[in-house]
């Protein structure tokens, strides 16, 4: 029974050696960097250097970006105040017509235009005793108000 049990020992250390030296073949298969795998690896990781760096110029560039669009951005702000400024000059100061070298048409009598378009009518107030104008606007063809 010891001579039995010596070989099956004896037979699993032969076994376990080949299996050792199959996986040491694999192991330097893998390893080595003709081989497929090891290509694939090298080109892997050549590939992931290359994204590193498009990514940190990717960040630089839009960094830059940000802060020019921040600057347009505060210069497009001051005009805005600026024309704030000026609208608000231009509605407190009393309405002027600009005088013209050609005297103005003669205009059509209140409420009724050349063309047959009467821009005003007559409405009644709530009391009955006053008579107010009522704008009546009209659009164009092509979309303005006359």
């Amino acid at each position: 029974m010891t001579l039995f049990i010596d070989m099956m020992v004896g037979i699993g250390a032969i076994l376990a050696a080949a299996y050792c030296m199959v996986l040491s073949r694999r192991l330097r298969a893998l390893t080595r960097l003709d081989g497929d795998v090891g290509r694939a690896i090298a080109v892997l990781s050549a590939q992931v250097d290359e994204l590193s760096r498009i990514l940190r110029t990717a960040e630089q560039s839009s960094g830059q970006a940000g802060q020019a669009l921040q600057h347009q951005i505060a210069q497009a702000e001051g005009a805005a105040r600026k024309l704030e400024l000026l609208m608000a000059a231009g509605q407190s100061a009393p309405q002027q017509r600009p005088v013209s070298a050609v005297a103005p048409p003669a205009e059509p009598a209140m409420g009724e235009r050349a063309d047959g378009f009467a821009p005003f009518s007559r409405a009644e107030t709530r009391l009955g005793t006053e008579t107010r104008y009522r704008v009546l606007r009209q659009r164009d063809l092509g979309g303005a108000l006359r």
